[in-house]
């Protein structure tokens, strides 16, 4: 219900806004920062890593 809306580029106020009219869920800005900063490091984590020497493709034609 945070990362979506957070990923379309939406404030924290107004994704704290999409909870309470949408999901009649009361949710302060606190800890929706803090879930968005953990996502934001877990992706600059991920993009930050090297790529891989060797990707497996599965192609399938129907």
């Amino acid at each position: 219900m945070i990362i979506s809306p957070y990923a379309k580029k939406m404030t924290i106020s107004d994704i704290e806004e999409q909870l309470k009219e949408l999901h009649e869920c009361e949710m302060s800005s606190i800890p929706i920062s803090r879930i968005t900063n953990t996502i934001t490091n877990e992706v600059i984590t991920w993009q930050d890593s090297p790529l891989q020497d060797l990707y497996l493709i599965v192609w399938t034609d129907g």
